[in-house]
């Protein structure tokens, strides 16, 4: 199972340690791998904003960041939702307790000469990282075509290895995101659909393994609210949040600052309304779930409503 690679030059595995342990606070483990959604977490560790009691494990993908959390060396990581309803489907009991950003663009779908609707990819080689996020927007992309997974022939090739197979000629369309995105682009591809399309399907989330909730509790909200420190920061200081991140990862401004125009990054109060009951993240678990369980019913609303919580929000955030 592998999640985006936002800046593919990143190290495989990097922990980074924020400070020592305070007395009497429970010391709170977090994985994430690269995507412009959780480099807020990479800001407020510059800015020291994160509590002392803070590690953060940075890994190379989501899939390593999932076996982090079932061999217990973290206690939470920075995953997509469907990756955390896989993982429930797993046996690992995930609670969502923040919502980093909802793809609006950041996902693609892009076909070279001869594809100008999705009806037009019956027949074609599509490459995509299958079991990931690309893997859910091509299924919508077929749906909408009424084309079924038979009618195309799928090349499996994760998100590192787009581009070059773009330029291998192996394929005729590829679900991709930033910012190996524009750099096919710059190859010749063309842009088709992307996930503005499809709303509220894709979110990165910060989800937490439940039997660890109580004894984290207070330094899980600090680690929040430095989440809307740094997000204050980016919407404030834009030039200079993008010249962060881009130096720490050796990657062009330009791209970052693509990343950041294709998602939505939601605030303190619209975080509140997504871990509501009966909320739009809410609908779209239950509308996933069947995908990714091949076929079973979802489960009502009460359950789901347990999988995710805003008890941990601070009241404020802190600018």
């Amino acid at each position: 199972m592998q999640r985006r690679t936002f800046l593919i030059s990143a190290p495989l595995a990097v922990a980074t340690f924020v400070g020592g342990c305070r007395a009497r606070e429970q010391p709170i483990r977090l994985a994430y791998h690269p995507w412009v959604g959780y480099e807020t977490l990479l800001l407020g560790s510059q800015f020291r904003w994160l509590p002392p009691t803070v590690s953060l494990k940075r890994l190379g993908s989501a899939s390593q960041s999932l076996a982090a959390l079932r061999r217990g060396e973290v206690d939470g990581a920075a995953l997509t939702l469907d990756e955390v309803i896989r993982a429930r489907l797993g046996g690992m009991d995930l609670v969502v307790v923040m919502v980093f950003d909802v793809s609006a663009g950041g996902d693609a779908l892009l076909v070279g000469p001869g594809i100008d609707s999705p009806e037009d990819l019956a027949g074609k080689r599509i490459g995509v990282e299958l079991g990931g996020v690309g893997e859910m927007l091509l299924d919508r992309v077929l749906a909408r075509a009424g084309l079924d997974w038979g009618d195309v022939t799928i090349v499996n090739r994760s998100v590192d290895q787009h581009l070059n197979a773009w330029r291998e000629d192996e394929l005729d369309a590829v679900v991709s995101y930033e910012p190996v995105a524009s750099r096919l682009r710059a190859a010749g591809a063309r842009q088709l659909i992307d996930s503005r399309d499809f709303p509220d399907l894709i979110f990165d989330v910060l989800a937490i393994r439940r039997e660890r909730l109580d004894a984290v509790d207070r330094v899980l909200t600090d680690v929040i609210r430095a989440h809307f420190r740094g997000l204050h920061h980016l919407q404030t200081n834009l030039q200079d949040a993008v010249y962060r991140i881009a130096d720490a990862h050796q990657v062009s401004e330009r791209a970052v600052s693509r990343s950041i125009g294709g998602v939505l990054l939601p605030g303190l109060e619209s975080n509140r309304r997504y871990l509501s009951h009966e909320s739009r993240l809410i609908d779209a678990i239950r509308t996933l779930y069947p995908r990714l369980s091949n076929g079973d019913e979802p489960p009502s609303v009460s359950e789901v409503e347990t999988w995710v919580t805003s008890d941990y929000l601070p009241r404020e955030s802190s600018t």
